[in-house]
């Protein structure tokens, strides 16, 4: 039986008010039945969506199982001791099989939550590094980022709390909420940007591969191409990537107009249900890219020297932005572990999770460095736009290419309406006086700016989607991994012994945070 909802009101001083029939509240699904409001946690990835990421933004997004309901744990903030050592108790005997498939379960969710669709841009992010300093970077913020997760589960789901808003208002102040719950509907619009440059991108490639191969075929077979309307002297051959002739021909801006319009179509669902049901398929597209960008890389062909093997010192930065992007989890952290909360080795959790997430960006990231064709294009003009979604780099007339393309159009088509949902929420929880007659034009009005956003940045040849990572990766980062989790436990710990060299050491991940976001911004 679903418990009861604790509180009516979302996360961030009542900024995220409660809302009817099948909304979300800071990544809190709110379904009302007979027995009241149930939470049920939806994650974003990226990103987080982060992706994203994600997050996530770098994961960039994920959306955990509705069926699974948050526990909060009733810990006090003033059993802090307590807090810090509780993770090494065993389990009792007759809950050991319990817990085991509930850590495993939290550990593959967290997973899922960071590793998105930025896995694409990461040979891009290891060519502005090098490899060799792009490795110490992925593993010195992977132990940065799980660490700051640590202290966001400790203070957050040991808390109580339902979200990362929640936890910020009740501890630094209910403005600090509100403003949380803002820059939460920031990430979720660059989440959705993010999304739509990848996912037209791969609308493209389908038509375009499946075109290219039945060409072929019929080239084979020796019957006339202007049977198929695809030979010399139609649309398809003399096509350009002109956008005056995206409605006379499939390119690529064709391809961002049709993307809108369905994702524009999907977000006008009311009922989400599917698309939650439908994402569970999103860690089997993940590990599929991964595959893809591993055979392409150094088994299809032979491999060559990578651009930059070392160390490229003055474009590092926006390797440092993305993977900011990538180990961002921080919003997912609280309602997966509250679905977890018998388990005694969520910050056992959390550090595996990491784990995971650092081979499977790291990997592809300096396999794709080796691939002859992604180091072909990146030396070539507009290398670094090109290149910045590794499936541009290969012509999808090939089976295997095509299939990495249909594997990320399915996944976003799914995706992208949750993200949708999740910011729509957002935005209606920070202006919660919208009238019921005019709500269904003011939540088409918020997705088509959100998709026209997208669309924008995808059609615009000098916006690289790995800048947009880095950059946004970056700043949100500092927000929700450094700023908040690092402020709550100074305040928190401002009493206890030896607070000097406390303050010191998160002081010193601050000033980490605050340069990576300001680097991102300046020359």
């Amino acid at each position: 039986m679903p418990r009861k909802s604790r509180r009516r009101g979302g996360g961030g001083g009542g900024a995220g008010g409660g809302s009817r029939d099948g909304t979300a509240i800071a990544g809190v699904a709110v379904v009302d039945d007979e027995e009241g409001d149930v939470r049920e946690p939806l994650l974003d990835a990226s990103a987080t969506l982060d992706g994203d990421g994600g997050h996530g933004l770098g994961g960039e997004s994920a959306a955990i199982d509705a069926s699974v309901r948050g526990v909060a744990l009733g810990a006090s903030a003033n059993e802090d001791a307590e807090l810090m050592y509780d993770d090494i108790e065993s389990a009792s005997a007759g809950d050991e099989e319990k817990d085991a498939f509930g850590d495993a379960r939290a550990v593959f969710a967290m997973w899922n939550a960071m590793v998105g669709s930025s896995v694409l841009a990461t040979p891009w992010a290891f060519t502005e590094s090098g490899l060799v300093l792009g490795g110490v970077l992925a593993v010195t913020m992977a132990l940065v980022m799980a660490y700051t997760s640590s202290l966001v589960l400790r203070y957050g789901t040991r808390g109580g709390h339902e979200d990362l808003a929640s936890m910020a208002a009740e501890r630094l102040g209910p403005l600090v909420g509100v403003a949380c719950n803002v820059f939460m509907a920031a990430m979720m619009l660059q989440c959705v940007v993010v999304y739509c440059c990848v996912l037209s991108t791969s609308v493209y490639g389908v038509v375009k591969g499946l075109a290219d191969l039945l060409r072929g075929t019929t080239l084979n077979a020796g019957r006339s191409l202007a049977a198929l309307d695809v030979g010399a002297g139609s649309g398809w051959a003399e096509c350009t990537n002109s956008i005056r002739d995206a409605f006379k021909c499939w390119n690529p801006f064709t391809a961002i107009f049709i993307t809108a319009a369905v994702l524009l179509v999907l977000s006008s669902f009311k009922n989400v249900n599917i698309f939650v049901g439908l994402s569970v398929l999103g860690p089997f597209f993940m590990t599929y890219l991964l595959c893809f960008i591993l055979f392409k890389s150094v088994v299809a062909e032979k491999p060559v020297a990578p651009i930059a093997p070392v160390a490229a010192w003055s474009t590092a930065k926006k390797t440092a932005g993305v993977l900011a992007s990538c180990f961002f989890s921080h919003h997912a952290v609280i309602p997966i572990c509250r679905s977890n909360a018998k388990s005694k080795r969520n910050s056992r959790n959390v550090l595996i999770a990491y784990g995971l997430t650092l081979l499977s960006y790291s990997l592809p990231a300096i396999a794709g460095n080796f691939s002859a064709e992604y180091v072909a294009i990146r030396r070539g003009e507009n290398g670094s736009y090109k290149a910045a979604n590794f499936l541009r780099v290969f012509p999808p007339s090939d089976f295997y290419t095509l299939s990495a393309h249909a594997a990320v159009t399915l996944q976003f088509l799914t995706m992208v309406p949750l993200l949708l949902f999740i910011f729509r929420t957002q935005i209606v929880g920070l202006t919660p006086n919208v009238p019921t007659k005019v709500a269904g034009v003011f939540n088409f009005a918020v997705n088509a700016f959100a998709i026209a956003v997208g669309c924008f940045c995808a059609a615009h040849p000098a916006i690289d989607i790995g800048i947009i990572i880095s950059k946004f990766g970056a700043l949100f980062g500092f927000i929700f991994a450094f700023a908040i989790p690092v402020a709550v436990h100074l305040k928190s710990r401002a009493a206890a012994s030896r607070s000097w060299m406390n303050h010191a050491v998160h002081g010193v991940i601050l000033l980490v945070g605050i340069a990576l976001a300001v680097s991102q911004f300046t020359p």
